[in-house]
């Protein structure tokens, strides 16, 4: 797992947040488990504090959800790895609420762009055959949070998000949210990649 940054955990509030969340998100996630081109984000805001948390197949990042096996393979998932931790570029909240990132958090199933979370390299040649893609049913996902905190919670109504142009392969993102106003959801496509609070 990688984190930015050294800080080692979410709030108390962003994971209470979050879990409460859980359930909408998991609803949503069961109607479609694990669909290429499909991701989920839950997003959870109280007073100052703005957590947002992306669940995406690895296919929509890097085009594969097995261990990377080439350069080009390795390349391309640490080139996904970087690119999500830079969430001040991947989602935009109201300019008005004066939001500035604090913390990112990254699992990945190979992080650094080869290993498992539990150091096991997955590099080596077989001379026999079996799949390495540690999901469930040979699939492989990410999961990226998100800590925001904003001076000015109150104008907080909307989060832009460019996940899209990140990641092209990726083609609708399922959204859940909860915050003093209440909790909803929606779903986010390229071109129409604003959730509203």
């Amino acid at each position: 797992m990688t984190r930015i940054p050294a800080r080692s955990t979410l709030s108390a509030f962003g994971c209470a947040a979050l879990l409460a969340l859980s359930p909408l998100a998991q609803a949503q996630h069961a109607h479609g488990a694990h669909e290429h081109g499909v991701a989920h984000l839950s997003v959870a805001s109280d007073g100052g504090e703005l957590v947002i948390e992306l669940t995406t197949p690895l296919d929509n990042l890097v085009g594969f959800e097995h261990a990377p096996r080439t350069a080009v393979q390795r390349k391309a998932m640490a080139a996904a790895e970087q690119r999500l931790r830079d969430g001040g570029a991947l989602f935009a909240p109201s300019t008005a609420a004066g939001c500035a990132l604090r913390e990112v958090s990254v699992e990945s199933p190979w992080p650094q762009g080869g290993e498992q979370a539990d150091g096991h390299k997955h590099d080596h040649k077989h001379d026999h055959k079996h799949d390495h893609d540690h999901g469930d049913d040979g699939h492989a996902d990410l999961v990226a949070s998100y800590r925001f905190e904003c001076s000015a919670p109150a104008a907080l109504e909307r989060i832009d998000t460019a996940l899209f142009d990140a990641f092209p392969r990726l083609r609708e993102l399922r959204a859940a949210h909860a915050s003093g106003r209440g909790q909803g959801s929606a779903v986010l496509k390229p071109g129409a990649a604003a959730l509203k609070l």
